[in-house]
């Protein structure tokens, strides 16, 4: 099988990540927020997955904290898509920890 080669969408959205600001952070809120083409959807959501810094509780955290300001956006897009990300990139093991505990 060969190997699974990411678009030009997403290596641009990893890029606008990498640098770790707001402003680049709201770009591909933005984009994912309005993206009405599947394949472009799923590219900027495997830019937004893949951050191997936001499973960790330090990345996750300050991800979270970055996501205060676009959560408020004027931008529906932009809003919507920072208010769903904190639930779903919590670290794996408080998840597995909560499922344990009986907490999720």
């Amino acid at each position: 099988m060969a190997p699974v080669e990411c678009g030009a969408t997403q290596e641009t959205a990893e890029a606008l990540l990498e640098g770790g600001d707001t402003a680049a952070l709201r770009c591909v809120l933005r984009a994912r927020g309005h993206a009405t083409e599947t394949r472009t959807a799923d590219e900027v959501q495997a830019a937004l997955d893949c951050d191997p810094d936001w499973l960790t509780t330090g990345g996750a955290d300050r991800l979270i904290r970055q996501l205060h300001e676009p959560a408020t956006d004027e931008d529906a897009g932009v809003r919507d898509e920072a208010q769903r990300i904190p639930a779903t990139l919590r670290p794996r093991e408080e998840r597995a920890q909560e499922q344990a505990d009986g907490t999720a």
